[in-house]
């Protein structure tokens, strides 16, 4: 093989397929990187348990051919090389490849590629395609919510479903909920109801491109799901489990209802989760009133914290007290002027947005004696 790229093309093919090549923890080759030559273009793969990505990238081909190589290595070189154009040339008899530009040059030692799992093809049993930019927002505005905690694997994923032209995202850790809608442009030809890592998703959302207009093809079995898009096939397994009724999580009937400004809101929530955080459960107590909220915590052994915000609150002045993280997370991920807060007595707040419509938010109380 020997082949010339342009160093900010290969570049950019190293850094998608880098997070899933360098997974230590892989059935596959660890930290590999799987080339060939194909149809005038270099297929690239990165492969392990849980997430395969292929990507195509254009090349000029002296010499076909397939290597597999370390990406570690290899990834620093093109990145720390100065010049624009890379020349790969592999040495089948020592096993070696060469890479040069200009006065550099530097030696791999290359792996078997017999040896390389290559990223599953499935078959293209049902398939939907979604805007990017609407696909992308779905991704940051609920993936945060889902649990960390491996225990309860049906929870490290986020449900993507759908019938007609309605699309949603769901992600919840038991104690927090964000759930997204979007209306498709197109009626799906089946419905949907799968559960994706976020893990998946998280590569998903960093591989979309955000300076053009791009389309997201979404292929789906029973145990697995394929994203396309610009040149990028990525291939997930899918959380096996039945995913409760999210529906029923979020209250239909509200004591009490907040309107307030979100850049004040999140500076105040911000300032007294410094001391929440150390305390048990990072918890701050909201105190709401006729025309502001009083946000306050006290740790015994470092202090006190307390901020005033102003409201429009309508309903009965009470006590309530959430996970400091819990209010941040979902202030960080808000847009536009103003947050609404929909409250019960002793019961989960659901948050809104101004110019998000379709995006709602929950969060259950943290109970203080």
């Amino acid at each position: 093989m020997k082949i010339q790229f342009s160093k900010d093309t290969l570049q950019k093919a190293l850094n998608a397929l880098a997070k899933v090549s360098q997974n230590k923890t892989s059935s596959n080759l660890p930290g590999a990187i799987y080339m060939t030559t194909k149809n005038g273009k270099v297929e690239m793969q990165a492969n392990d348990y849980e997430i395969g990505i292929r990507i195509t990238i254009d090349a000029n081909i002296i010499e076909e051919g397939t290597i597999v190589l370390s990406t570690r290595y290899f990834q620093e070189w093109v990145r720390k090389t100065p010049t624009d154009t890379i020349t790969l040339e592999s040495n089948e008899d020592t096993k070696q490849l060469l890479l040069s530009s200009e006065s550099s040059q530097f030696n791999l030692i290359m792996m078997d590629p017999s040896e390389f799992n290559l990223v599953e093809q499935i078959h293209d049993e049902y398939h939907i395609d979604v805007d990017g930019e609407q696909f992308k927002q779905m991704i940051d505005l609920t993936n945060y919510a889902a649990a960390s905690d491996d225990d309860r694997p049906i929870f490290t994923g986020a449900l993507l479903e759908g019938e007609g032209t309605h699309l949603t995202m769901v992600a919840t850790d038991t104690h927090r909920m964000a759930v997204k809608k979007i209306t498709l442009s197109e009626a799906m030809p089946s419905a949907m109801r799968i559960l994706i890592p976020t893990k998946t998703l998280a590569e998903v959302s960093r591989l979309l491109p955000t300076d053009q207009p791009t389309m997201v093809r979404i292929i789906w079995n029973r145990t697995n799901v394929v994203f396309l898009f610009d040149t990028i096939y990525l291939f997930s397994r899918l959380i096996e489990g039945q995913y409760p009724d999210y529906e029923k999580v979020i209250p239909s009937q509200f004591d009490s209802n907040a309107i307030l400004n979100s850049r004040d809101f999140a500076g105040a929530v911000d300032r007294v989760s410094l001391l929440a955080k150390d305390a048990s459960y990072n918890v701050i107590r909201y105190d709401w009133n006729d025309k502001e909220v009083t946000l306050s915590t006290q740790n015994a052994e470092i202090g006190m914290a307390k901020e005033e915000v102003l409201c429009e609150f309508n309903g009965t002045p009470f006590t309530i007290s959430f996970n400091g993280r819990y209010i941040g997370d979902i202030l960080r991920h808000s847009s536009g002027d103003r947050i609404h807060l929909y409250l019960k007595q002793n019961g989960p707040v659901v948050i809104r947005q101004d110019d998000n419509p379709n995006y709602t938010y929950v969060v259950t109380p943290v109970r203080t004696n």
